[in-house]
């Protein structure tokens, strides 16, 4: 492996399907890594998820990490508090449109609205991770939204559905979408992305983008990916996400970020 560990002064990591793993764990090998790295390289570690705070906020727990956190793909950046320092939400017109198109199809939409998380659908059959694991309060009935101004749009349904509905979202060039789970389509404002939020907290921090690296495994992940200075693909990763990485580590069940990380550092 080819990378000077000195110069790595950040490094991001997705959560669902890259450093948790089928359990929605962090491994005590991979809990046990990242806090040295933390400790002793003085490492920044930044979670990177579609989730909201409250869906990430536990893992910073575990890992005693008091860090910056990329959340909603990239749409908004937490402190440790949960304080949002920066936003950029869907803009109330694209928002209604895309409600508008979801009606054709048998979807259930998912929207985040000034600290509510908001479904159509209370018994849709696919449940996304804020149902399972009950980390945030959910309010049923798209009526509930204070505004349209939403954080990000998770549109749950069969894939071939979700292909079809994306590709009448694209059209509208109003917003960007992108898969994160084979039953799960996001839409989020079009000019954000995982990588732009690694790339501000990077101006933040003042630190290179050349001095980080970045681990994901799902299509949301491309752009931070692609923009981190070492991009690196799970086992388990899009075929897609892989041939933009300049490594693939193990997958997510064999504990492929500490893998990777204590080969590189130890």
């Amino acid at each position: 492996m080819n990378i000077s560990k000195e110069k790595i002064k950040l490094i991001a990591s997705d959560l669902d399907g890259t450093l948790l793993n089928s359990n929605k764990k962090i491994s005590e090998y991979n809990q046990k890594i990242i806090k040295k790295l933390i400790n002793e390289y003085n490492i920044n570690f930044i979670l990177s998820s579609g989730r909201p705070y409250e869906g990430i906020k536990n893992y910073n727990k575990i890992l005693e990490n008091n860090n910056l956190s990329i959340i909603f793909n990239g749409a908004s950046i937490a402190d440790n508090n949960g304080k949002i320092i920066f936003q950029k939400t869907i803009e109330e017109n694209a928002s209604k449109q895309i409600i508008e198109l979801s009606k054709k199809y048998d979807v259930c939409m998912h929207v985040y609205n000034n600290g509510k998380y908001i479904i159509s659908k209370e018994n849709f059959p696919i449940k996304s991770y804020v149902q399972i694991e009950k980390t945030v309060n959910v309010v049923v009935g798209l009526e509930n939204t204070d505004d349209y101004n939403f954080d990000k749009i998770l549109i749950l349904g069969q894939r071939d559905i979700l292909e079809k509905l994306k590709k009448e979202i694209d059209s509208l060039n109003c917003v960007h979408t992108c898969f994160s789970g084979d039953l799960f389509l996001e839409a989020i404002n079009k000019e954000v992305n995982k990588g732009n939020g690694l790339k501000k907290i990077c101006e933040i921090k003042k630190i290179d983008i050349k001095d980080t690296i970045a681990f994901g495994d799902n299509f949301n992940d491309i752009e931070m990916i692609e923009y981190a200075g070492i991009g690196v693909a799970m086992g388990n990763a899009e075929e897609t996400l892989k041939q933009k990485s300049y490594y693939i580590t193990l997958s997510n069940e064999e504990d492929g970020v500490g893998k990777f990380l204590n080969d590189l550092f130890y």
